[in-house]
């Protein structure tokens, strides 16, 4: 389970810090669709306490120093994620919050 939860603060950090393409992609280069995603997520981001945004930064930051094959198990396994059905998806957090509680 220790990857799920790296996989929900991966997401949480991407999607946050308007990082939806870690791949290094250039704003010009996204499709319409996508810089409106980026925005929004920036603009959720620009809402969030300032505790919260440091959170989510260096979540992010250690994303970034991660070797690339680990970057890539870890989008792999988000888009595994992102095709579950809703009731999958479900038990897949309640088992994160009991193995969050656990480890407290």
């Amino acid at each position: 389970m220790r990857s799920g939860a790296a996989l929900v603060m991966l997401v949480l950090a991407l999607g946050a810090a308007g990082a939806a393409h870690a791949d290094g992609r250039r704003w010009q280069d996204l499709t319409p669709e996508q810089q409106q995603r980026v925005l929004r997520n920036y603009q959720q981001f620009q809402q969030l306490p300032p505790q919260r945004q440091r959170f989510l930064e260096q979540r992010y930051q250690r994303y970034e120093s991660m070797p690339p094959t680990e970057r890539q198990r870890l989008r792999e396994h988000y888009q595994e994620y992102r095709e579950l059905p809703p009731k999958e998806r479900q038990h897949f957090h309640q088992q994160y919050r009991r193995w969050k509680s656990k480890r407290r």
